[in-house]
């Protein structure tokens, strides 16, 4: 804003400011004394406004300048509809958090699939029969049920869990992780990236998970059975350590103290402290996670 002079009148300066009004000019009066200085918004246009200050000055009555209120009025009118509507515009563009649906569904049948292993190894077994990945030889590359149509089976081991702890832990970091993602990238991408992380740990697991030592040298013995969410989560941990780093405008993230002791229970899991661990899922889950959480975020989930 610069100012372009001083008119003494201040009936003048109202005609002058409607006059610039309606040559697109924005100023501001400012009273002193008994007269009025004259400030141009747009410093690009102060030459234009001095020379029209200028014109004023000389011959404030001239034809050019009467009857310019109407019209600078209903030019005044017309930008404040303007500013009105894109105010209006602008809200449904501001995106209000709603729930987080698809993280709701998969808690509830997270519980719903675990529970019935909860009580006893006779309920355990009909819920590994029915809905686990089983081998069929002593190589373990054997995916029968698959071949047979049950495709479900690359999935529905996330949601076997075999005590207490294990499923409330799980359900409590997936309703964590899972509802920050999901609001922050949509259900279909959140979704998606579960179902990609059920997949690739449970293929994971099956496969590598049956690679062992015996005597020194490197076997494939019968898969175990396995289940649980934690090779997801450790994905959705992976996913969402990236994208603080690298993304951090999507409000995703790890807080530190969290990322720590879950690297650290990895690494103490894979000493065989805590006894049989599905190590291959949370590894594979968490190495997937990193690799989608890198992808630029134009084409990433």
């Amino acid at each position: 804003m610069r100012l372009i002079g001083f008119i003494p009148d201040p009936v003048d300066a109202k005609v002058f400011e409607n006059y610039l009004i309606t040559k697109n000019i924005e100023t501001k009066l400012d009273r002193v004394g008994s007269g009025w200085k004259i400030w141009v918004i747009n410093e690009d246009l102060l030459s234009c406004a001095k020379d029209e200050l200028a014109s004023f000055l000389n011959n404030p009555s001239a034809g050019i300048y009467l009857d310019t209120q109407p019209k600078a009025l209903k030019i005044l009118q017309e930008k404040e509809t303007q500013e009105q509507n894109s105010r209006y515009l602008e809200v449904p563009l501001v995106q209000v958090p709603g729930a987080p649906k698809v993280t709701i569904f998969l808690l509830l049948a997270t519980i719903a699939m675990g529970l019935p292993g909860l009580f006893g190894e006779e309920y355990l077994e009909k819920m590994v029969k029915n809905f686990g990945i089983q081998g069929e030889n002593s190589a373990g590359f054997q995916l029968a049920e698959l071949k047979s149509g049950e495709v479900w089976r690359l999935v529905t081991p996330v949601f076997l869990h075999f005590g207490p702890l294990h499923l409330i832990f799980n359900c409590l970091l997936l309703k964590q992780f899972g509802e920050m993602i999901e609001l922050a990238r949509g259900a279909r991408r959140f979704f998606l990236l579960w179902l990609l992380l059920c997949v690739a740990t449970n293929i994971a697991q099956f496969y590598l998970g049956a690679i062992g030592l015996e005597q020194g040298k490197l076997m494939v013995f019968q898969p175990k059975i396995f289940g649980g969410m934690s090779g997801v989560i450790y994905g959705l941990v992976g996913y969402s350590w990236m994208k603080s780093e690298f993304q951090p405008s999507l409000g995703i993230g790890v807080p530190k103290g969290m990322l720590n002791f879950l690297l650290i229970w990895l690494v103490i899991c894979w000493t065989g402290l805590l006894g049989p661990v599905a190590n291959i899922s949370h590894t594979s889950g968490l190495v997937c996670g990193i690799i989608l959480g890198l992808i630029p975020q134009k084409f990433s989930l």
